[in-house]
C-alpha cells in the first residue's frame, strides 16, 4: 500500500528547497502560483490533502516539472 504521507513530506520539502532557490517567500509563491497563502503553508506543513490541479500551479510558478516536486 503506497503511503501518501511520504509524498506530502517530499513535495514540501521539494517546495522549500525550490522557494529558497528562487528567494522568494511562502506569499510570493502564492501569488505567482494563483493560490491562497495558507495553501501554500498548508503544503509545506504536510497539512492536508493538495489538489493535483494545486501542485501543477505552483510546480508552474516555480518554473519546474512535476517530477522536480514529487517523483512516482
Amino acid at each position: 500500500m503506497i503511503d501518501m504521507k511520504d509524498y506530502y513530506e517530499e513535495l514540501a520539502r521539494n517546495m522549500r528547497i525550490e522557494r529558497a532557490r528562487l528567494n522568494i517567500s511562502q506569499l510570493e509563491l502564492a501569488e505567482m502560483a494563483d493560490v491562497s497563502l495558507e495553501t501554500v503553508n498548508l503544503i509545506e506543513r504536510c497539512v492536508g490533502n493538495p489538489k493535483l490541479c494545486t501542485i501543477i500551479s505552483i510546480a508552474k510558478a516555480l518554473n519546474v516539472d512535476l517530477n522536480t516536486l514529487v517523483k512516482v
